[in-house]
């Protein structure tokens, strides 16, 4: 579309002269506004977003609530309109970039740090006094003019306190994991403090030149959010003052009522810090705080919009001296066109159903580490469990979820009785069809190349050049499950069938993480990792679902599973001294011979076999909470050796081989965001496949190498997405979301 609009004049009124980047939802363009002959910046919303609600909301919300807030501090909007049927924003045009792209050169200056938090400290206080939470602050949302001043910008999430649920564009979790709050990661009430916390994630990474939670999945660094207490920020960066951690520590605190309670109160904490590194009293000001303003989680009911007292600090302009713009009536008509034909729709994008994953997700994390606790902090033992006495080698059938002469009971750890009463009742059934779950894949015929939307119910119909794609992927899912009346909600293993679009739910562990199932080379069984005790272990099923069993058990977490060509053994990585400096392992199949592969000392994950076995392909870090320096390395079996394929200063990880083990498939850290990469076996020739402006990851190849699975969260909400291997040709596959998805090959 960039190509396309370049030298177009949009309405008579603006040339297009370049496209300059790519918004959370929109592409950005300069341009010069010939009555004014003065530069602007303008997004459009791209053509593939025409249909979806979510985008379409977005941008209507962007242009009401950014044209109300009159601030010096925030980008302001100039203008709106379509242009041939895009709608588009007219901005004030920045043209020294971004606060991360100052990051890209390390930490910043103390001084240069003070003067940007001086400017949007204020203009986030403003924005909160006119209820308006932003819930997306990050560096790439903090704009810089030529001299040196900050602006807020990108309100497309933002939530204005007081609006009822139906009328939000996103509810339940929305945001960038590295940079939101432990309640909004939750998806519990907000309130400004929220941003605050945000604020104080950018605090730590200019000082540190790192943020705080680094991890190969947007979904581990929410969790992190939640339950892991951030690095000291002077152990990364010594230069910084005992004073200026304390601020940040204090804006990073899980317990909001424990944080700076304003914006401004944590920038005069960081000017008196600044000014007496070496004070060793609170350094807190005595500043008269506003009532805290509070946004209503989802799944409750909307207070009644109430006027805010104003901050402890005024606009230096009215919002009054200009008139409140709303989007243009056929924007807003063709909107309020699709919430009528398709309710279902706006349930799906813009309601709890998927936007609550993510929230879901995080409640399961919290949840497992609740019940390791304990022991933690009494130095009590693990539950004790019990493990199966022999592993059923023969291989399942169609016919039966349990293999030949293997007991009614499949075999199961004693501490899963949930998932044991399950796995019974299924094998009552003498045929021993698994209960299924069945579910149609919401999709509409795609009209451009790119990703669809999901639209109204039936049988896919992909672009015609994914219509080839058969076969079975396994992933994990959010399910709810009844315990004794109680409704639980816990990340599930699931399997799609591609050619008949029907889900088969396989776990079902309500307290449980179940997730990045991998499926062995001939189809018959499904490797996993789960927590239902506390911490991780490996486990193994049948792809029916039936003969669970565990084949690590210990006190320390065992992750990411992957087998061995010959379907002989299973790889994972295992952490036993808790530094998260992981070591690589392999066990058989039946749980026997449980070998160290590879440990030295760096933070090794992810191991996938190479389809000839000769080669171990995974993520090593030098510093396991330091994610530039994670790359993707290779280990020779055959010789022990170890090279290192990437080096680039950015994350990289999650690789997988190509099915002919000429190419490897792998995740890296591109502008801002996730992306899917590929290189050569020997790390030449490395490219970007497939990127958006949001993260693209968890990416594997289908079984004859023609198709790619991964997950997105490009839509706000994590959903599985199909593509040709050569990343031409996307499409959406999922609407209630998916995570760590990959092929189960056939028999």
């Amino acid at each position: 579309m960039a190509d396309e609009l370049i030298g177009k004049s949009i309405g008579g009124k603006y040339e297009i002269l370049t496209h300059i980047g790519e918004g959370g939802m929109a592409a950005v363009y300069l341009a010069r506004q010939q009555s004014m002959n003065r530069q602007v910046a303008i997004k459009m919303l791209p053509k593939q977003f025409l249909n979806d609600d979510t985008y379409l909301q977005r941008f209507e919300r962007e242009v009401t609530i950014v044209a109300q807030l009159d601030h010096r501090n925030i980008v302001p909007v100039y203008d709106y309109g379509e242009f041939e049927g895009q709608p588009y924003i007219v901005m004030r045009y920045m043209p020294a970039g971004s606060v991360d792209d100052l990051l890209r050169g390390g930490p910043m200056q103390m001084d240069r740090i003070l003067s940007i938090m001086e400017q949007i400290a204020p203009a986030l206080d403003y924005a909160h006094s006119k209820d308006v939470l932003h819930r997306d602050l990050k560096p790439s949302n903090v704009l810089m003019d030529d001299s040196g001043g900050a602006f807020l910008t990108d309100f497309g999430i933002a939530r204005v306190l007081g609006e009822q649920a139906s009328a939000i564009t996103t509810q339940g979790v929305v945001g960038t994991p590295s940079y939101m709050s432990p309640e909004q990661a939750q998806g519990k009430l907000l309130d400004g403090r929220s941003d605050v916390y945000s604020l104080g994630v950018m605090l730590f990474e200019m000082t540190t030149g790192k943020r705080p939670f680094e991890s190969e999945t947007p979904y581990s660094v929410a969790v992190m959010q939640v339950t892991t207490q951030p690095p000291m920020p002077r152990s990364i960066n010594p230069a910084i003052s005992t004073a200026v951690e304390r601020v940040i520590l204090k804006a990073l605190n899980k317990d909001r009522d424990k944080r700076h309670q304003t914006a401004s109160e944590l920038v005069a904490s960081l000017r008196l810090a600044v000014e007496n590194p070496t004070a060793t009293h609170d350094t807190e000001p005595n500043l008269k705080k506003p009532p805290i303003l509070e946004q209503a989680p989802a799944s409750q009911p909307m207070q009644q919009p109430r006027n805010a007292p104003a901050a402890s600090y005024r606009s230096p302009t009215s919002a009054a001296s200009r008139p409140v713009v709303q989007p243009p009536r056929s924007f807003r008509s063709r909107l309020n066109r699709r919430r009528k034909q398709s309710p279902l729709l706006s349930t799906l994008l813009g309601g709890g159903l998927g936007c609550s994953l993510l929230a879901i997700l995080i409640m399961i994390g919290v949840l497992a580490v609740s019940f390791l606790a304990p022991d933690l902090f009494s130095g009590g033992s693990t539950p004790e469990s019990t493990q199966a006495s022999a592993f059923v080698t023969e291989n399942p059938t169609d016919e039966g979820v349990a293999g030949v002469g293997a007991t009614n009971t499949p075999n199961l750890d004693a501490t899963s009785e949930t998932a044991r009463e399950t796995l019974v009742a299924r094998n009552d059934d003498q045929q021993a069809t698994v209960t299924q779950s069945v579910v149609m894949t919401q999709l509409v015929p795609s009209r451009t190349p790119g990703i669809d939307p999901v639209g109204v119910r039936g049988t896919p119909e992909l672009l015609p050049v994914l219509r080839p794609v058969s076969g079975t992927i396994v992933f994990a899912d959010i399910r709810p499950a009844d315990v004794n009346g109680e409704e639980f909600r816990s990340l599930e293993i699931v399997t799609l069938n591609l050619d008949t679009w029907t889900e088969t739910q396989l776990t079902q562990e309500p307290t449980a993480n179940n997730s990045y199932p991998v499926a062995s080379p001939d189809g018959r069984w499904i490797a996993y990792q789960s927590d239902r005790d506390g911490d991780f272990d490996i486990f193994i099923m049948n792809r029916l679902g039936g003969q669970q069993r565990r084949l690590t058990e210990n006190t320390y977490a065992d992750r990411i599973a992957g087998w061995s060509p010959d379907g002989e053994w299973i790889v994972y990585s295992t952490d036993p001294t808790g530094d998260e400096l992981y070591s690589l392992r392999r066990v058989r199949a039946d749980g026997s011979e449980d070998q160290e592969i590879l440990n030295n000392g760096q933070r090794l994950s992810h191991p996938r076999y190479s389809p000839d076995g000769r080669y171990l392909v995974f993520t090593m870090g030098a510093e396991p909470r330091d994610a530039r320096t994670w790359e993707i390395a290779r280990l020779d079996l055959e010789t022990n050796e170890v090279i290192t394929l990437t080096n680039n200063g950015v994350r990289d990880a999650s690789p997988v081989f190509s099915p002919d083990g000429q190419s490897i498939l792998y995740i890296t850290f591109d502008s801002g965001t996730n992306a899917i990469a590929q290189m050569n076996l020997d790390g030449s020739n490395p490219r970007i496949l497939y990127d958006t402006s949001a993260s693209d990851w968890a990416a594997a190849y289908s079984p004859d190498g023609a198709y790619i699975v991964f997950t997105s969260n490009v839509s706000g909400e994590d959903q599985l997405y199909l593509m040709t291997a050569d990343g031409g040709s996307v499409q959406q596959i999922t609407s209630g979301g998916g995570l760590f998805a990959s092929w189960i090959p056939g028999l």
